[in-house]
């Protein structure tokens, strides 16, 4: 069977049997496995076309009783299936139930990558009530610890990102209405009214009291909103970058509309909105980046 744990259990002296323990004149071997989870495991072992389920977690499962016995050979196949296979998108509750199999079967990368998909849900006991008896109890502190980690990382995210000194897009620029004086952003001279710089040249979005560089209202409202929830950790999604994305840029899209007969918002455009949230969103990716999951001490 291709697993030197299976040839120690069929080798090593079996207790005595009783009357129940055969079937077919054959010993019965009781493992903790459930009949499903241990015909997939076999079936896969002839030579026979076979293949996973089609449930992500299901294929996990797999995976971890084929480490869990020692079967090198089908769990490198069985990896390599997973990592090649698209399977559906998986839910809160999915991507939690995931992640406790894959962490509880000592399966280091896959659990890493399933505690951050579980950034985007809530750690709530809505997503959790059913899961919970998947756990171990390491393994749901490490994700705790996992998730704290990585709001921390968040949070200073979003707060470097407020102290910039030079803001890197024109959406960042303080702006306090067409009336106000307007500075160049490329040399920080008053310039005239008509957008172009007298000294440089070039075309310049400013149009505040100072050349400061200090975010707008709309900008660091929406910020401290996230802020705030990110402070949260399990209430809340830590994470979702789809949504993250379609909220700035929505919010960005009003605030133009409703100055519309401000020169420096009118000169905003989507394609900036969008390299602005590409931008937001790396250095957001890049901050998670730096939290890893450690579960080789609980092996």
């Amino acid at each position: 069977m291709s697993s030197p744990f299976f040839d120690d259990m069929f080798s090593l002296p079996q207790p005595q049997p009783s009357d129940n323990d055969v079937v077919d004149g054959l010993p019965v071997v009781r493992l903790s496995e459930d009949a499903e989870v241990l015909s997939g495991l076999f079936t896969m072992l002839y030579p026979i076309p076979s293949k996973l389920p089609n449930a992500y977690d299901k294929a996990l499962t797999l995976l971890a009783t084929s480490q869990k016995y020692d079967m090198v050979g089908l769990q490198s196949r069985i990896r390599g299936e997973i990592q090649t296979r698209t399977f559906p998108t998986l839910t809160g509750p999915e991507t939690f139930r995931s992640y406790a199999i894959a962490s509880s079967g000592q399966l280091p990368s896959e659990a890493e990558k399933l505690a951050r998909l579980t950034l985007e849900f809530p750690m709530t006991f809505e997503y959790l009530c059913d899961e919970l008896p998947s756990f171990k109890g390491w393994a749901l502190r490490d994700l705790v610890g996992f998730r704290k980690r990585c709001r921390d990382n968040i949070v200073s995210c979003f707060e470097s990102f407020l102290k910039l000194d030079q803001p890197p897009f024109n959406i960042w620029v303080p702006c306090t209405g067409a009336s106000g004086t307007i500075f160049c952003q490329y040399c920080k001279r008053t310039t005239g009214s008509n957008g172009y710089c007298q000294y440089c040249g070039n075309y310049s979005y400013l149009n505040t009291s100072s050349p400061t560089g200090s975010s707008p209202s709309w900008l660091t409202n929406l910020f401290q909103k996230h802020l705030g929830d990110s402070r949260e950790a399990f209430s809340k999604p830590l994470f979702n970058p789809q949504s993250i994305r379609g909220l700035y840029l929505s919010a960005l899209k009003d605030h133009i509309t409703s100055m519309s007969n401000c020169f420096s918002c009118t000169k905003v455009h989507s394609l900036e909105g969008e390299t602005f949230c590409t931008e937001l969103m790396d250095r957001l990716t890049a901050a998670l980046s730096e939290v890893r999951l450690d579960l080789i001490s609980h092996r």
